[in-house]
């Protein structure tokens, strides 16, 4: 998006400026594809080129990842960033890229320049990678055997990295092959019979070939120098009764079970006593006992506790409080009653026909509603619960009479219920 912009009169510095813009984002989209990366951020920083080599500086680039869950990526995926990095930063080299995650944690900051530091932490995974596979087939066969949790296997393995390259020649000097023969003869007769100068020379030259054989060996590196490998097995749980309590009682195994179970651990990790491999197996009891248990045992349990006592003083509190409330509203709803009285309108001239009105028609309200309440109460019937029940009750019906008077008049006589309220709300300037 930034290039989609006119750059017409952009300075050079812009442009660069811009184009590190361009290249950080780009690199944040691709790295945020990633699963379990739910945002990243990525700094780039290009030095300017020097026409000395001396003091020509390489770039670096470091990088803000926002992980899901707060979980720690795989190395895999940091070293897949790191070479994307690397791929797409000219000059920009594997020791010069740093990750960290937005706790603070750092994922990925390589210090140790030069290819033995990486020859150091290969090994280093080599030997984590053996010593784990070994330690989980030894710990799966004890697993099945005595159960899930009743044995532990730790492997330390020593390997040998040292690449070995090797060139042989033997020679057989029992086979020997002819490879050639060369046969001189001379044969000088001289000039007459009685000539003593006559000779004859032959000469016989074979040469002979011993079979030879030239290896040439390379020995691979990893390769596992010795062992040393350790086996915890916990003993025999067996329920005994004593008097109405059962109790669980660990005994030792039999000296000819441990003995089968070092064998099959020794064949399965492939212990050999030609490289001066160690192994041990001890029975020992594991401890069982969680961290509340042992307090139960010491006997701090038994002390009340601090918050229960606060519960407790909150409950007896609550309900203290509440029978209190409960007291007041029951004197209360005994001691209410709705009492409509007269207004004196004397100083309101204009209030003061319609207020009169008003309130006798009130009065008479309230007269027809006490002989409404008086017929009411000689209909109804209630459950007798109690003097307190009963005059709740008249009390609430002769409310609901009153309020229902009040209603009809007003809506009879909506100016004067008016003036009269009117006349209500500035009595206390009077």
């Amino acid at each position: 998006e930034i290039f989609d912009k006119s750059t017409m009169g952009m300075s050079e510095f812009m442009q660069k400026l811009n184009y590190k813009r361009a290249l950080e984002g780009e690199l944040a989209r691709t790295i945020q594809q990633q699963d379990g990366v739910l945002g990243a951020r990525v700094h780039i920083v290009i030095p300017q080129k020097s026409l000395f080599k001396e003091e020509e500086k390489q770039p670096t680039a470091s990088v803000v990842l926002k992980l899901r869950n707060n979980s720690t990526p795989p190395k895999e995926n940091i070293e897949a960033i790191v070479n994307l990095l690397i791929g797409s930063v000219e000059g920009l080299q594997p020791s010069k890229v740093s990750i960290i995650d937005t706790k603070g944690r750092i994922l990925s900051n390589e210090t140790d320049d030069g290819p033995l530091a990486f020859a150091s932490s290969k090994q280093y995974e080599i030997k984590k990678s053996v010593e784990n596979y070994l330690v989980q087939k030894a710990q799966s066969i004890l697993d099945n055997v005595l159960g899930y949790g009743n044995a532990m296997v730790q492997v330390n393995a020593d390997l040998n990295f040292d690449q070995v390259e090797k060139t042989m020649e033997q020679y057989d000097p029992e086979s020997q092959v002819v490879v050639s023969e060369n046969t001189v003869k001379v044969n000088n007769t001289g000039k007459q019979n009685s000539d003593s100068t006559a000779a004859t020379n032959e000469n016989s030259l074979t040469n002979y070939e011993t079979s030879k054989t030239i290896q040439k060996v390379i020995e691979g590196s990893g390769n596992i120098k010795r062992l040393s490998v350790a086996v915890v097995i916990n003993d025999i749980p067996k329920e005994v009764k004593k008097g109405d309590k059962t109790e669980i009682v660990y005994e030792p195994r039999p000296a000819d079970q441990v003995k089968k179970l070092e064998d099959i651990v020794k064949n399965a990790v492939g212990v050999d006593p030609i490289r001066n491999d160690q192994f041990s197996i001890v029975n020992i009891p594991f401890e069982t006992k969680t961290i509340d248990n042992s307090i139960e045992e010491t006997g701090i349990s038994s002390m009340p506790a601090t918050n229960e006592m606060i519960n407790l003083i909150f409950i007896v509190t609550a309900i203290i409080a509440s029978l209190f409330v409960l007291k007041n509203l029951m004197k209360r709803l005994k001691s209410e009653r709705i009492v409509i009285g007269t207004v004196n309108t004397g100083n309101f001239a204009m209030a003061s026909q319609s207020a009169g009105a008003l309130t006798s028609g009130v009065a008479h309200g309230e007269a027809k509603a006490n002989a409404s309440l008086m017929a009411a109460k000689k209909k109804r019937m209630l459950v007798p619960m109690g003097d307190l029940e009963d005059e709740i009750s008249e009390e609430a019906l002769a409310k609901k009479n009153q309020q229902e008077r009040i209603i009809n008049y007003v809506t009879k006589n909506p100016m004067d219920a008016a003036k009269l309220i009117n006349a209500w709300m500035h009595e206390d300037e009077i």
